[in-house]
């Protein structure tokens, strides 16, 4: 069975993004929702799928360039 809540180090690597980030969004109350365990900071893997999947997003199919 694979682990649902992870630690922010576990989130970082996953996911890409810095510790520091992750910080930072969790202090401003941004970014993907998290819980506190005994003190201990952690992300639930599923509720970051669903945020993340809510991001803006870029890139994919173009419009064709037309010749002058």
């Amino acid at each position: 069975m694979a682990k649902r809540y992870v630690s922010e180090r576990e989130l970082s690597e996953y996911s890409g993004i810095g510790m520091r980030t992750l910080q930072g969004w969790r202090m401003r109350n941004q970014g993907p929702p998290w819980r506190k365990f005994c003190g201990a900071v952690r992300y639930d893997l599923i509720a970051f799928e669903s945020w993340a999947s809510g991001q803006p997003g870029g890139g994919g199919k173009t419009e064709p360039s037309k010749a002058a």
